[in-house]
């Protein structure tokens, strides 16, 4: 009589660009229990992603980092330009400078020339 070998399934880490089994990624999910207004209470979930730049200029209060405001379309020397200009925003611990939301739209609506004046020119 023959016998059948078995063998063990081991998980290998997925592949670039690879998704993981549903089986690990349902497990890592996190479950928020809501009460009976279905307003979710407890810690919050960890797939809330951080608002966008463009959200943050929309946001009352909101601070901007030199990332975010590259990812408003700024290059290194106009977010230099930026930090040098506006009053920077420095708190204790945290080694990232920001600038405030509102500033940093008032600047640009400052520096933003139309056809109602004009340009000045290096001298």
């Amino acid at each position: 009589m023959a016998q059948q070998l078995q063998f063990e399934s081991v998980e290998r880490p997925p592949l670039a660009g690879e998704r993981q089994s549903t089986r690990q990624s349902t497990r890592k999910r996190r479950r928020t229990t809501t009460n009976s207004d279905d307003k979710p209470f407890g810690r919050p979930t960890r797939n809330r992603r951080p608002p966008s730049p463009a959200e943050l200029l929309l946001t009352p209060g909101a601070l901007l980092t030199r990332s975010q405001l590259r990812g408003l379309g700024l290059e290194r020397r106009a977010i230099d330009a930026v930090f040098r200009a506006l009053p920077v925003v420095a708190l204790p611990g945290y080694s990232r400078p920001m600038v405030r939301a509102e500033q940093y739209l008032e600047f640009v609506e400052k520096h933003t020339y139309r056809d109602d004046r004009v340009r000045p020119c290096r001298g």
